[in-house]
């Protein structure tokens, strides 16, 4: 045989092994990928490590025709290793036949452990990959005619990396904080906090609610229990609430009839607490507010009162009643707030504030606001509880009792940068607005049947007189808007000053005054200037010249009883009407052209006006001038059942009446209804 046929023969020997090797190759891929689909990418194919290099295949260029026809099915892109061995003479052994490597499989995302697959960019020298060509073999050694020295076959060398640039992976980006996101887990379910609550101070047992009124109970909450459930039960009515921004309030939709009974409860409760209110009465709650004159306690009023005075109510007297008390004084301040700052106490700070009125709970008490409720009881037979609460201010100007805003909209006080606080006007003025901010807030949602007011002897002076009328009924509007759903224009009385003497010639020692005349006939007029304010007369109460102290003089019990006989005639109880509780008050004046003289009209005048004394000259009155004050005493006469007339030789600027303090009803002033009850002062400008 020719040396050239030889080295054909040899060539297409050579050849046809290497296309034998190369379709064994191909079936084995095909058959490891039989069972799973290529993962589809629209982008780069990820390589997860640099031990997963792509060898190239064989290119078309380096096959024969024949081969190439073998080859038509397309080679799936793989991401496994191939190996390609070099020509032989030798067959290969049967083991080694399949030299097939154990593909690296790289991992698809589905079997990744992060939900979304990570996308790996490749250089931007690197194109997207299209569908795999057939590869370039690369060119082998011509084979020589010395055989190899053994039968074994020369290990296949691969390609190594260092002639074949190899497809190295591009830095995997990391999404921060970490590559592989956590998936997101359910936060568990908190455990149920208990409902912990209190009961606002205001409430403890041997308390009185308000008849006629929807009963409200509220309290507070600490953040764990917000949303939480509140229910509460009173004389078979329920009523249920939640707790918001660390409050709660329940409200029971019926209001109840007056009752005296003991043994009622008010049970209050969460899941997890309980809190009852004993022996709660139902009957007419009132506050009694004022400086010293209702600070005035009751063992004061004892040191005057016969033993044998029984209608007084003397120290041993009946105890008996249902009335209930709750003191509170500016000498026990509220220390959850500052005073004198705008601060609202949202609570009392005392605790079991409510008491049975009996002899020592009262020893303490306001005289003229226990003995308002006594009166009150008596009159209505018992039938009717009364709950009486205290706020007492000693020396202090009505500035120290206002709300914040109508502190600001009449301009009562200043701030005190050096102080820290509100600083009001008037006798003994220092800090302002803290009475009510520390006492009175707290029963801001209290629904009551109305105030007694024994205040404004630290306003006699004419800056904080001339105002004090509008300042208070702007106040007394205020509350009405907090406390009641149905009695919203609550009743207020107000005490009217008796009659002051002035220190008698060859008195020595302490002697205590104000010329409180102007105050208490300007606090008169404020009977025209809104509903339901009722003035208490006491010109007619106390005669003493010679006491020393008729500042504070001891008629209590007798200003108590017309305040209470006024009480049950607005209420309509006791067969009391207003005629033979109270004096005329009066509802208008009116001039003539040219201001010589004026009608003053009246109501409350029973059968109609009258003087005491019988006398047809009615005294008391006085003319004024353009700055309100004293012009000169002026007399008048009854016109009919319910007006008078007064002149004057020069014109007048207003008419007051009872507005020298030491005017005493059956001397300097007589006029009276027909039941003999004094007319109240007044100052009405022109």
């Amino acid at each position: 045989m020719k040396k050239s046929t030889k080295t054909k023969i040899l060539i297409t020997t050579v050849t046809a092994i290497a296309l034998i090797l190369i379709a064994v190759a191909v079936i084995a891929i095909l058959t490891n990928n039989s069972g799973r689909q290529p993962a589809k990418t629209e982008g780069p194919v990820a390589i997860n490590s640099p031990k997963e290099v792509l060898t190239e295949l064989p290119t078309a260029a380096n096959i024969t025709p024949d081969a190439t026809e073998q080859n038509a099915t397309e080679i799936p892109a793989t991401d496994e290793v191939i190996t390609v061995l070099p020509a032989t003479d030798e067959p290969l052994p049967a083991e080694t036949a399949t030299p097939t490597l154990e593909p690296t499989v790289v991992p698809t995302p589905t079997e990744m452990p992060t939900p979304e697959p990570t996308v790996v960019p490749t250089p931007a020298a690197t194109p997207t990959p299209e569908p795999t060509p057939t590869p370039t073999v690369p060119p082998t050694k011509a084979p020589t005619a010395t055989p190899a020295p053994t039968k074994t076959p020369t290990p296949a060398p691969t390609k190594t990396p260092a002639p074949t640039p190899t497809k190295t992976p591009a830095p995997t980006p990391t999404k921060a904080p970490t590559a592989t996101p956590v998936p997101p887990t359910s936060t568990p379910e908190p455990t149920p906090a208990k409902i912990e609550f209190t009961v606002a101070n205001v409430f403890s047992d041997n308390m009185v609610i308000q008849r006629g009124e929807p009963v409200k109970i509220w309290g507070f909450a600490g953040n764990a229990a917000e949303g939480g459930k509140i229910s509460g039960t009173f004389m078979g009515q329920s009523a249920e609430t939640t707790i918001k921004d660390g409050e709660w309030m329940l409200v029971f939709d019926r209001s109840f009839d007056a009752c005296k009974d003991m043994g009622n409860n008010i049970r209050i409760f969460s899941d997890d607490k309980e809190v009852v209110l004993h022996d709660v009465l139902i009957g007419d709650v009132y506050m009694v507010i004022g400086q010293s004159n209702a600070a005035y306690d009751m063992n004061a009023h004892w040191l005057f009162v016969d033993a044998l005075d029984t209608e007084r109510c003397p120290r041993n007297s009946d105890y008996d009643l249902p009335i209930r008390i709750n003191y509170n004084t500016q000498n026990v301040p509220n220390t959850s707030v500052k005073r004198g700052t705008s601060q609202e106490a949202r609570d009392l700070t005392r605790t079991n504030t409510w008491k049975i009125a009996t002899q020592s709970n009262i020893a303490n008490f306001s005289a003229i606001g226990y003995l308002f409720a006594r009166n009150y009881v008596k009159l209505t037979d018992g039938s009717v509880p009364i709950g009486m609460i205290e706020i007492d201010g000693n020396g202090q100007p009505l500035g120290a009792f206002l709300c914040n805003p109508v502190a600001e909209a009449y301009k009562t006080d200043t701030y005190n940068i050096m102080k820290g606080y509100y600083v009001t006007t008037g006798v003994n003025a220092d800090h302002g607005r803290f009475l009510y901010n520390e006492f009175m807030a707290p029963f801001s949602r209290m629904p009551m049947a109305g105030i007694l007011w024994y205040q404004g002897e630290s306003d006699y002076a004419t800056k904080e007189a001339n105002r004090y009328a509008a300042v208070f009924t702007a106040y007394v509007e205020y509350m009405r808007g907090t406390h009641n759903t149905n009695n919203k224009d609550f009743p207020v009385y107000f005490i009217e000053f008796p009659t002051m003497y002035t220190q008698p010639a060859g008195f020595t020692g302490t002697w205590a005054y104000m010329d409180v005349g102007r105050i208490r006939a300007i606090m008169g007029s404020m009977v025209t200037m809104s509903d339901n304010i009722f003035q208490v007369q006491s010109g007619d109460l106390w005669a003493d010249k010679t006491y020393w102290n008729s500042l504070h003089p001891n008629c209590k019990y007798e200003q108590a009883l017309r305040a209470a006989k006024i009480a049950c005639a607005f209420n309509g109880e006791g067969g009391i009407t207003l005629d033979n509780a109270s004096g005329p008050i009066v509802e208008s004046v009116t001039y003539s052209e040219d201001a010589k003289s004026a009608t003053i009209r009246y109501k409350n005048v029973g059968d109609g006006l009258k003087t005491i004394d019988g006398s047809d000259e009615v005294r008391g009155f006085t003319s004024l001038t353009v700055t309100g004050t004293i012009m000169g005493e002026i007399t008048g006469t009854i016109t009919g059942p319910d007006t008078v007339e007064v002149t004057s030789t020069i014109p007048m600027n207003g008419v007051a009446y009872n507005m020298k303090t030491g005017y005493f009803f059956g001397d300097q002033m007589n006029l009276c209804n027909s039941a003999g009850i004094p007319a109240g002062a007044f100052l009405l400008s022109k």
